[in-house]
């Protein structure tokens, strides 16, 4: 945060969350959200002393960023203390085994989900530590469609509160906080998650906001 004017609860939201963005990836992704959120910051400084516009982006730029794909998943399910915690929730449940059905394995024709135990677990470790594939040409992955929407949700969403931050003026500053705000429809996994991504889709295009790359993704998986 060296450099940062952010303030109040912004500024707590950043730290936070900038924080999580360095487990869920790297430094450079949390200095990227960090940089991003001052520019929305300052140009919203320049027309009023709200902050529910720089709040917004905070939570929602963060939240497209850390999607829960498989190298995070295994991040989460392998963190410290985690199948402690799982086993204590259920006393008397013995092993830990996690079920899981990766959009890969679904493609490949598998229908329902697999249980990962404990054995697993050294498998899971390996596959958080390789997240730097991440949207790389080697994340096997990351060909899905889902996958695919993911990342193309956060690109859109960045370009789209630039152009917002850029024009920003008291007379729009309600609809930028409501542009700023549509990710929260986004909820769920996989099928789930893709059926309110058409909900955010149809309220951009409410907004007056194009779709641009974000529209040339389909919005049903592909086959």
């Amino acid at each position: 945060m060296a450099g940062s004017t952010l303030e109040g609860e912004v500024r707590r939201l950043v730290e936070i969350r900038a924080s999580e963005l360095v487990g869920f990836q790297d430094v450079k992704t949390a200095e990227n959200y960090i940089r991003f959120v001052q520019r929305v910051w300052d140009a919203e400084r320049a027309v009023t002393s709200e902050t529910r516009f720089s709040e917004a982006v905070a939570r929602y730029l963060y939240k497209l960023t850390a999607y829960k794909d498989e190298y995070e998943v295994a991040r989460l399910l392998t963190a410290p203390g985690f199948a402690e915690a799982a086993t204590a929730e259920v006393p008397g449940s013995g092993r830990v085994a996690f079920q899981l059905h990766p959009p890969m394995l679904r493609a490949l024709g598998r229908q329902k989900k697999m249980a990962f135990g404990p054995r697993s677990h050294r498998m899971l470790r390996v596959l958080a530590t390789l997240k730097r594939l991440r949207g790389t040409p080697f994340d096997v992955f990351g060909y899905t469609h889902v996958r695919r929407l993911e990342r193309a949700l956060v690109a859109h969403y960045r370009e789209v509160l630039t152009g917002l931050a850029e024009s920003l003026s008291p007379q729009s500053y309600q609809r930028a906080v409501r542009v700023a705000s549509l990710p929260d429809l986004i909820r769920g996994f996989e099928g789930v998650k893709l059926a309110t991504i058409t909900t955010y889709r149809d309220c951009l295009a409410a907004e007056g906001i194009d779709e641009g790359q974000l529209g040339r993704l389909p919005r049903r998986q592909d086959s």
